[in-house]
């Protein structure tokens, strides 16, 4: 009854409104060897031109929806114990609703195991920092993980995360904020130091956008094992493929 009080009250639910198309997409991670360890589920709004994009103001998205829209979602994944992450916003795990949505999840996707993605914005202000701990201890104690997407190479990105490091399993880099079309050009944090820094905090790294072998040959080198990017599988439609 508190869940859909809640989600009910929200006024400024731009995403919410039944007009948007919305739909999950899930696209492979592997590890070093190519063997599947995953699925990410990435939310895709329906263009006039027939194309899929990233909506914006992911935020104003209720969680009663995002649990409608995942319900068909989940049934076209296979039944294994894998790791199925879905992807929110700050917004929606800060909102009362986040708790009843995890232990939702995680009863729909058994054996499979939840993620909760959060993509970080450096330099944003984030708003509530004690409840969005209390949430995430309570949450990883039913067994939930929390990944950190878009740390990049400026120090904004490691000020952004450092006061929720404690509650971090795993972190993403894209090999897009890493390529350098000029070799003189200073990177503040490099791949070697996001690697450095997840081993000495024990949490997993995962290199995504690989689209090539050089990009596959550079994990290898920096003994990143876990991978995402068009080399192995581009964002599919589960239901409709």
């Amino acid at each position: 009854m508190v869940y859909f009080y809640h989600s009910r009250k929200r006024t400024n639910n731009y995403l919410g409104k039944q007009e948007f198309e919305l739909r999950y997409f899930i696209q492979k991670q592997v590890d070093n060897h190519g063997a599947l360890t995953g699925y990410e589920c990435l939310l895709r709004q329906h263009n006039a031109d027939g194309s899929w994009s990233l909506p914006q103001q992911l935020e104003t998205l209720p969680l009663q929806r995002v649990i409608f829209l995942l319900e068909s979602t989940f049934k076209s994944l296979p039944t294994e114990p894998i790791q199925l992450s879905i992807n929110l916003d700050y917004e929606q795990i800060i909102s009362p609703e986040f708790d009843y949505f995890v232990r939702w999840a995680i009863s729909k996707i058994a054996p499979m195991h939840l993620a909760i993605e959060l993509n970080v914005v450096p330099g944003k202000k984030y708003p509530y920092k004690r409840r969005f701990l209390h949430y995430m201890a309570q949450t990883r104690a039913y067994g939930m993980k929390l990944e950190v997407d878009n740390v990049g190479t400026n120090t904004a990105n490691l000020n952004s995360i450092e006061w929720m490091v404690p509650m971090i399993d795993t972190l993403k880099c894209s090999m897009r904020d890493f390529r350098k079309k000029d070799a003189s050009v200073w990177l503040d944090l490099n791949l070697q130091f996001w690697h450095r820094f997840a081993q000495e905090q024990n949490i997993d790294l995962v290199l995504t956008g690989i689209e090539n072998n050089e990009d596959e040959a550079l994990a290898e080198q920096l003994h990143i094992d876990l991978r995402q990017g068009y080399l192995f599988g581009r964002p599919i439609d589960p239901i409709h493929k």
